[in-house]
């Protein structure tokens, strides 16, 4: 039986969630909550290896099919995280000689990253106001009444 392409990509996906949740989970508890970055961290480094695996293996044999790369490629390690995918686009460019392009592919994917994730944080947090502050203000301003 053959998937179509999106509907096997998305089985893939599916896996590559759930992968992601166990390990960062399992990782999570084992190096504590304080630590719970480490999580994240582990399935990136786990993301980053299994892709260059597959890369050598896409490159150098005939073991999968177009269609299994795109399953374990673009759905499987596409979910678990999309890091690897960045790393070998990078690792790409500076092995075609493109430092240029590899160190602005770095740059920008970091710095606007956290930029936008800092934006996107502001935007959000104009337009839901956090309970806490709410209850914080109302105290302030009844008790500047009180007074």
């Amino acid at each position: 039986m053959q998937f179509s392409i999106p509907i096997a990509v998305g089985i893939g996906g599916c896996a590559g969630a759930l992968l992601r949740f166990y390990i960062s989970s399992a990782v999570t508890r084992a190096a504590g909550e304080d630590l719970a970055f480490v999580g994240t961290l582990a399935v990136n480094l786990i993301g980053c290896f299994l892709i260059g695996m597959l890369a050598i293996i896409v490159a150098r044999t005939t073991h999968l099919s177009p269609h299994s790369q795109r399953v374990l490629i673009t759905g499987l390690l596409g979910s678990l995280t999309t890091f690897s995918t960045f790393s070998l686009d990078s690792v790409n460019l500076l092995q075609q000689g493109r430092f240029g392009a590899a160190i602005g592919n770095i740059l920008t994917n970091v710095v606007l990253g956290l930029l936008l994730v800092w934006l996107g944080m502001q935007v959000a947090g104009a337009v839901f106001t956090d309970p806490s502050e709410q209850n914080t203000e109302d105290r302030l301003s009844t008790s500047d009444s009180k007074a």
